[in-house]
């Protein structure tokens, strides 16, 4: 096996937010590669294609059609501030045309 008896030592647990996912990866216990991963595969497992950093928007491709883009979602995320709602396009959207 690839994990020596001396490296296994080093290994250390996930933070819980690690573990469970977030919205918005700015929480993360774990802000590295290996943790930011785990929380965008844990969130497209569940169905969740869209994660924020910030006030960045990460989409995952499900490659297949989402019933999230229509006029009910738009009315939803109107004049809320990015972390309100969960992730969605239609957040940055708002944001940005609110923002110019």
């Amino acid at each position: 096996h690839w994990l020596s008896a001396a490296n296994s030592s080093k290994i250390k647990n996930m933070h819980t937010t690690s573990v469970e996912g977030v919205e918005d990866m700015i929480h993360l216990g774990d802000l590295n590669e290996a943790g930011i991963l785990h929380n965008l595969l844990r969130r497209y497992n569940d169905g969740n294609i869209y994660t924020f950093t910030g006030s960045i928007l990460v989409a995952i491709n499900p490659y297949q059609l989402y019933d999230i883009y229509n006029v009910s979602y738009i009315r939803q995320y109107q004049d809320k501030k990015i972390g309100e709602l969960p992730p969605h396009i239609f957040a940055i959207a708002d944001n940005a045309y609110y923002s110019m």
